[in-house]
């Protein structure tokens, strides 16, 4: 990479006239205009880009942003992964550097978010799960002059916060609109967000079909195990159903163990879906699985742009992320 030394050498002149002259920053310095051009042609030439981190210094800041987050997503989902990927990616196109930190608790939180942080980074970008308790000292730490923004599943909205998440209801009304559509009329759901089981009730009330109580099923988390319990719960119910809204691919995974593990034939198992659209869905599952996306890459990008906008004083906004849906064979009937 072409550095300014490199170029002042080339053009004869100082390096501190090619510094001044590149980030048009002249001040009292005069420079003809013939040497000003030649100093641009020459940076041109030598595809010159300026360092971030000395830009950053040269404007009183640090340079970085912290990335705090709680994790989301079950082993497999790499959801987390998916995330911070995107946010460094991002951090770096921006001119920063990424100072992460994994949480679970608000203790761990604020143990690490301390004075030493406070010097160290320009932002803080607040990820994941979301934690209520933590509103009042996050508002803390904005009124000392470090912006934050909030990347987190749930209703932290209402606390005023500015948020970047995907659409968790619109998630589970494409996945169950999507079963509707191929014919289905008594689909399961596995229960455990509310604002995804909103989606699985409006996709039947624009069909125009009453959901059914009993094939609503309570599930503890979003794994394979929660997904195989709630087919348990099912099969020992003696419900009928045509076809299974989960609220997360491993829970849809869970279904397909289920059935091979009870030796049913292929032509029992019933149509399934779930969401996150992750690793599980297509290389994991026995059967690749329709799936609607979770968008963390999207959701780290905003998070970012945010975070540098607060600090250029630009206005910014909450931004809910509409999910895509993908279509796999675990919903195409054969």
């Amino acid at each position: 990479m072409a550095s300014l030394k490199e170029i002042a050498k080339d053009v004869g002149v100082s390096h501190a006239l090619v510094s001044r002259v590149l980030s048009n920053r002249m001040g009292t310095t005069r420079v003809s205009e013939k040497t000003r051009q030649r100093i641009l042609d020459r940076a041109k030439e030598l595809n010159y880009t300026p360092n971030p981190l000395a830009v950053a210094l040269k404007r009183g800041r640090k340079g970085a942003i912290g990335v705090f987050l709680h994790g989301v997503g079950v082993r497999g989902s790499e959801l987390s992964q998916d995330f911070t990927q995107a946010a460094a990616k991002h951090l770096a196109a921006n001119g920063y550097n990424m100072w992460m930190q994994f949480f679970e608790k608000k203790e761990e939180f604020l143990a690490a978010c301390n004075e030493q942080l406070l010097s160290k980074v320009d932002g803080l970008i607040l990820a994941g799960m979301t934690h209520g308790e933590l509103i009042e000292n996050v508002r803390e730490i904005e009124k000392r002059g470090l912006p934050v923004v909030f990347s987190c599943h749930g209703d932290i909205e209402r606390y005023g916060c500015t948020n970047y998440q995907v659409d968790s209801e619109m998630q589970a009304y494409l996945t169950t609109k999507h079963l509707l559509d191929t014919g289905c009329k008594r689909i399961a759901h596995f229960f455990s967000m509310a604002l995804r089981y909103r989606g699985y009730i409006r996709a039947h009330e624009e069909a125009g079909i009453k959901p059914i109580d009993q094939l609503t099923i309570p599930t503890q988390g979003y794994t394979l195990q929660s997904g195989y319990a709630g087919m348990e719960h099912l099969i020992r119910a003696g419900i009928d159903f045509d076809g299974v809204s989960a609220q997360s691919d491993g829970q849809a995974a869970g279904v397909y163990h289920w059935y091979v593990r009870h030796n049913k034939p292929r032509e029992e198992w019933p149509l399934v879906t779930g969401i996150d659209n992750s690793p599980i869905a297509e290389d994991f599952s026995i059967i690749p699985l329709t799936s609607a996306t979770a968008e963390m890459p999207r959701c780290a990008e905003l998070a970012v742009q945010a975070v540098h906008n607060k600090l250029e004083n630009k206005p910014v906004k909450t931004v809910t992320v509409p999910p895509k849906l993908v279509i796999r064979e675990s919903s195409q009937r054969k």
